[in-house]
C-alpha cells in the first residue's frame, strides 16, 4: 500500500510538472510566434516606407520645398514662357517616382496589401517563421472596410457547428496583417492623389497665369485708352474752342455779308430807279427821234420823187439817144447804205480753229470763255454764272456777254468764289432781256474797264 502510495504520488508530481512543462512550451511557442509576427510585421512596414532610402526621401523634400516655394513666388509668366511650376512639379514627380516606381517597393506593396483570411499563414515550427499558405489563396483589398467585421462568418478561432462542420477562424494577427495592409494602399492611394492633385494645381496655376497675363494687358490697355481719353478731352477741348471761334467767325462774316446784301439792295433800288429813270428817258429820246425820223422820211421822199423824176427823165433821153444812134452816158452810181445799220462779226474767236484749253484756265484771255446761265433776275439786274475763281473771274472786273453773235450784255462781277460768281448787269448796252437761264454764252473781258 506505502509503495502503491508513493508510485501515485510520484506520477501525480511527474504529471503536474509535465502539465507546467507543456503549458511553459506553449507559452513560450506563442511568444515566439507573437515576437516573430511583430518582428515581420515591423520590417514590412519599414520596407513599404523605404525608409533606408535617405538620400532619396531627402531628394523628394528638396524637390517638394522648391515646388512650394515656386508657387508661393506667383510671378507673372509670358505667353510663350515656360511655366516654372510645371518644370518644379515635373522635378518632384520624378524624385517621387524613383521610390513608388521601384520594383521593390512595387513588389512589397502587392505582397503586404492583401486581406489575410482563414489559414493563409501557418508556423513552421522548424524555422520558428511564419509561412505562407501554399493553398490558401489572399485576395487584394477591395476597400478600406473591414472584411472580417462580421464574427458569425469570420470568427477569431475555429467555431465547430452542430452538424460536426466548422468555421475557420481568422486570427488577430491576420486582421492585424490586413488592417496593415489597407494603411499600405491607402498610402500609396494617397501619394497618387497627391500627384493628381498637384498636376491639377499646375493646370489651374497655367490657367490662371494666362489670365493674369490677359488681366495684365487689359490692365495696359486700358491705361492706354485713359491716357488715349485725355488726349481726346484735350483735343476735344480745343476743338469746341475752335468751334466757337470759326462760330464766332461766321456770326461776324453773316453780319458782314448782311450789311454788304443791305448795301447791294440799297444799289440794286437805286440802280432800278436810275434804270426807270434811264427808261423814262429813253422813251422820250424815241419818241423825239421818231419825230424826228418823220421829218427826215418826209424830207428823203420828197428826194425820192425828185429822184425818180430825173431818173425817169434821164432814162428816156438814153433811150431817145440810142435811137437817135447817139452814145449813152454812164453815170456813176452810188449805193449808199443805211447809216443807222450796223453789222457786228461776232465775239472774238482764236486764230486757225484753235482750242484753248479753259480748264486750266486762271485767267480769262482776250478771247473769253464759253459758259452758261445759271441764274438771272430782269428785276434786280443780277446774274450767277457757274464759274468764278477758278477759272479766272475776279470781283470788280468788267466782261461783255455775247448771246451767238450779238452782244447780248455787259456785266460787272460784285463777287467771285470758287464755282460760281455773282454780277450785276450794267445798264445801257446791248438788250439784256434776251438772256435766259440756261443760255449758252460767250464771256469776252472788256479792254476799258468803265461802268
Amino acid at each position: 500500500m506505502n509503495a502503491l502510495a508513493v508510485l501515485f504520488r510520484l506520477l501525480s508530481l511527474l504529471s503536474v510538472a509535465g502539465l507546467a512543462a507543456y503549458l511553459w512550451i506553449l507559452s513560450e511557442t506563442k511568444k515566439t510566434q507573437n515576437n516573430v509576427f511583430l518582428d515581420k510585421q515591423v520590417r514590412n512596414g519599414y520596407s513599404i516606407l523605404q525608409s533606408a532610402k535617405e538620400a532619396q526621401w531627402k531628394d523628394i523634400s528638396t524637390k517638394r520645398s522648391a515646388f512650394n516655394e515656386v508657387f508661393d513666388d506667383n510671378q507673372p509668366v509670358g505667353l510663350n514662357d515656360e511655366n516654372p511650376l510645371a518644370d518644379a512639379l515635373s522635378n518632384l514627380r520624378t524624385a517621387e517616382d524613383g521610390i513608388l516606381r521601384n520594383p521593390d517597393y512595387r513588389d512589397a506593396l502587392d505582397e503586404h496589401s492583401k486581406e489575410f483570411g482563414a489559414g493563409t499563414f501557418i508556423w513552421d515550427s522548424e524555422a520558428k517563421k511564419w509561412k505562407v499558405n501554399p493553398s490558401v489563396k489572399a485576395d487584394s483589398i477591395a476597400s478600406l472596410k473591414d472584411p472580417f467585421s462580421d464574427e458569425k462568418l469570420f470568427p477569431k478561432e475555429d467555431v465547430q457547428k452542430e452538424d460536426g462542420s466548422i468555421i475557420p477562424g481568422v486570427s488577430r494577427e491576420n486582421r492585424l496583417r490586413t488592417l496593415l495592409g489597407m494603411f499600405y494602399k491607402d498610402r500609396h492611394e494617397k501619394f497618387s492623389e497627391i500627384g493628381k492633385m498637384r498636376a491639377k494645381i499646375v493646370e489651374r496655376d497655367e490657367a490662371l497665369r494666362e489670365s493674369q497675363n490677359l488681366f495684365d494687358k487689359m490692365k495696359e490697355q486700358k491705361e492706354e485708352w485713359e491716357r488715349k481719353s485725355g488726349e481726346f478731352e484735350v483735343k476735344l477741348g480745343q476743338v469746341e474752342a475752335d468751334l466757337t471761334a470759326e462760330k464766332a467767325d461766321r456770326k461776324s462774316e453773316k453780319e458782314a455779308a448782311d450789311q454788304q446784301i443791305g448795301v447791294l439792295n440799297n444799289n440794286i433800288a437805286g440802280l432800278e430807279q436810275q434804270k426807270l429813270d434811264n427808261e423814262k428817258a429813253h422813251i422820250a429820246q424815241i419818241d423825239a427821234m421818231k419825230v424826228e425820223q418823220g421829218e427826215k422820211i418826209k424830207a428823203l421822199g420828197k428826194e425820192i420823187t425828185l429822184a425818180d423824176a430825173s431818173g425817169y427823165k434821164r432814162g428816156i433821153d438814153e433811150m431817145m439817144a440810142k435811137q437817135t444812134g447817139g452814145e449813152s452816158v454812164d453815170g456813176d452810181s452810188e449805193l449808199s447804205s443805211n447809216p443807222f445799220t450796223a453789222e457786228s462779226d461776232g465775239p472774238p474767236v482764236l486764230q486757225n480753229g484753235a482750242v484753248e484749253g479753259i480748264t486750266e484756265m486762271k485767267e480769262i484771255s482776250d478771247f473769253g470763255v464759253t459758259s452758261t446761265i445759271a441764274r438771272i433776275d430782269s428785276r434786280s439786274g443780277m446774274l450767277m454764272l457757274p464759274i468764278g475763281t477758278d477759272r479766272g473771274m475776279a470781283a470788280g472786273e468788267i466782261f461783255t456777254l455775247w448771246k451767238g453773235k450779238q452782244e447780248a450784255a455787259r456785266i460787272k462781277v460784285q463777287s467771285s468764289q470758287k464755282g460760281f460768281a455773282l454780277a450785276y448787269i450794267l445798264p445801257r448796252f446791248g438788250e439784256p432781256n434776251r438772256l435766259r437761264p440756261g443760255d449758252i454764252i460767250q464771256i469776252v473781258p472788256t479792254k476799258k474797264k468803265t461802268l
